[in-house]
């Protein structure tokens, strides 16, 4: 099992068998709908007013051709879009929950677009260090040219606009999450200093705080992202503080606080029809079912959130979710059943290459065997 910090799975083991299987529940918060929809929100004004000036040339630069005009060329689409697939196939490889990739991703695309901006032009060493930012990453690499190029790219920005330090800023905190969670919360500090109403930097501050097990730090800063969207009037950030302080309570063990949260959320993402928010808020509500022992209700919050993410298309939802109805089906002594789950899930994140989650799954089918006669 990777021992990076979990913070979208919690392992309710209060009434654990003596086999040792342990009930695994999904907790996905939902920054992954945050961060994406305040990415188109932005992307169309990302403003470098007087320090970029676009040009139509094209560069090559470490190997890799990096476009560098107008932005919303199809070509400089492309070419981020490349980069980011790379990103991702490296994110397959962790045992990273689904929002909080998607959100990584989408922040690391807004902190990409504006390096290729900055290496259309300015002056010659912030155009220096984009490129070689771009180049790294270009080359496939996440390893540890990548991270010191950003960092002097942004202390070489430190005079820029303020809004796109704190996408820089952001791009840091995307790329150290799961490598240096520290170093990660350190950078979301930054932009959230620099931009008091940046939901998305104080919600994952939140997230983070969550992985560290400060569960009032991460309150104080989730009752932010909620307070901040009842002002702003954004609909989709009250559904994330919702869900996220359901999560809280969760961990808490305040399951009636929780159901209250999650329901709030499930309401709101049904109307802004979110499919993924629903999903996610079926399975929070199928977890604190299952918690209490109310494994009717628990099944069929699951398989609404399994017939969401199924409608998605989403793989790693539906895994989450096979393995959790599994988990039920062993607490009512079903193992033929608990089985047949276990082995669907096993099966997607297989095809994923979550390999971490695989050999997880293989411990449980493994303590399902009858012990080894004498």
């Amino acid at each position: 099992m990777d021992k990076h910090p979990q913070n979208w799975f919690y392992w309710l083991n209060r009434n654990a068998p003596a086999t040792g299987i342990i009930v695994t529940v999904v907790i996905a918060l939902s920054s992954a709908g945050w961060a994406l929809h305040t990415w188109q929100k932005s992307n169309a004004s990302l403003d470098i007013s007087g320090q970029v000036s676009i040009g139509g040339d094209v560069t090559q630069v470490g190997g890799d051709l990096i476009i560098t005009g107008d932005p919303v060329d199809q070509k400089t689409i492309g070419h981020l879009n490349n980069l980011l697939d790379r990103y991702r196939a490296e994110l397959d490889q962790r045992d990273i929950e689904l929002a909080d990739k998607e959100a990584l991703i989408a922040q690391l695309k807004t902190t990409l677009e504006l390096a290729q901006k900055i290496a259309a032009g300015g002056d010659d060493k912030l155009a220096s260090r984009a490129r070689a930012l771009l180049a790294d990453l270009g080359q496939g690499s996440l390893g540890a040219a990548l991270l010191p190029d950003l960092r002097a790219l942004i202390q070489d920005y430190e005079q820029g606009p303020i809004k796109d330090l704190v996408q820089l800023h952001m791009g840091e905190g995307a790329l150290t999450f799961y490598g240096d969670p520290q170093a990660s919360l350190a950078a979301y500090r930054r932009a959230h200093a620099l931009d008091p109403e940046n939901i998305a930097a104080i919600e994952s501050i939140g997230q983070l705080e969550l992985i560290f097990g400060n569960l009032k730090a991460a309150e104080d800063a989730l009752r932010q992202v909620l307070d901040l969207g009842r002002t702003q009037e954004d609909q989709r950030a009250i559904a994330v503080g919702y869900a996220n302080l359901g999560v809280i309570a969760m961990a808490r063990g305040d399951w009636e606080v929780a159901v209250d949260y999650f329901t709030q959320a499930l309401a709101l993402d049904e109307e802004l029809g979110r499919k993924e928010g629903m999903a996610m808020q079926n399975g929070n509500l199928g977890v604190v079912a299952a918690a209490r022992d109310d494994f009717d209700a628990a099944v069929d919050y699951f398989n609404q959130a399994l017939a969401r993410y199924e409608e998605l298309g989403r793989k790693e939802g539906m895994a989450q979710i096979y393995a959790n109805l599994g988990a039920v089906a062993f607490k009512r002594g079903d193992l033929l059943e608990a089985r047949q789950y276990w082995v669907h899930a096993r099966g997607l994140y297989a095809e994923m290459g979550v390999q971490p989650k695989v050999a997880q799954i293989d411990e449980w089918l493994a303590d399902l065997e009858p012990p080894a006669g004498p």
